[in-house]
């Protein structure tokens, strides 16, 4: 499925279960100039899907306790904001093999403010397709979860459409986030 496909999908979901929610999307999406400008200033290049979810919303709003069951979507001001703060630990730590612009974090977890998911940095055409993969700061290893950013949203859509997921408040217009049901 589409990246498009997948947001109509969660609109309309989101439109009918937690309409506070889709407001806490960032609209608008960013333009091709502002997405070719931050690949320049991280000196990376995003897969394709990402290119293109981002042109649809710059992520979530900072009162958003995680549209994706408690995983809040970066914008793309926070993304640069990230990466500086790796550069600069880098740079007070000395470690020179390491290079946080290898990877693209696109999801924060709410409830730990540490644990994110990425995707890797496509190749220098950019048409590369990376997996999303999870990294856990109690349990530092690189666990693959999806294997595109296309591919989480429309799991999600499909999740979402399952009835997996409900609002964190009991009144859908004063929720802040999703969480999985149990």
């Amino acid at each position: 499925m589409s990246v498009p496909e997948s947001f109509v999908r969660i609109e309309n979901w989101l439109s009918t279960h937690a309409p506070s929610l889709l407001r806490q999307l960032n609209k608008p999406g960013l333009s091709v100039d502002e997405l070719d400008k931050a690949e320049a200033i991280l000196g990376a290049k995003f897969p394709p899907s990402v290119r293109e979810a981002y042109t649809y919303y710059d992520g979530e709003s900072k009162e958003s306790t995680g549209l994706f069951g408690s995983w809040r979507w970066l914008p793309l001001c926070e993304i640069i904001q990230w990466n500086d703060e790796q550069q600069r630990k880098v740079q007070k730590t000395h470690l020179v093999d390491f290079k946080p612009s290898f990877m693209i974090p696109l999801l924060k977890l709410t409830s730990t403010n540490s644990d994110i998911r990425y995707v890797e940095t496509s190749g220098d055409d950019g048409q590369e397709e990376t997996p999303v993969i999870e990294w856990n700061h109690n349990r530092p290893v690189r666990d693959i979860k999806y294997g595109s950013f296309a591919n989480y949203l429309s799991t999600f859509a499909e999740r979402l459409e399952l009835g997996e997921y409900r609002p964190d408040d009991n009144d859908i217009n004063k929720a802040h986030g999703l969480v999985l049901k149990h």
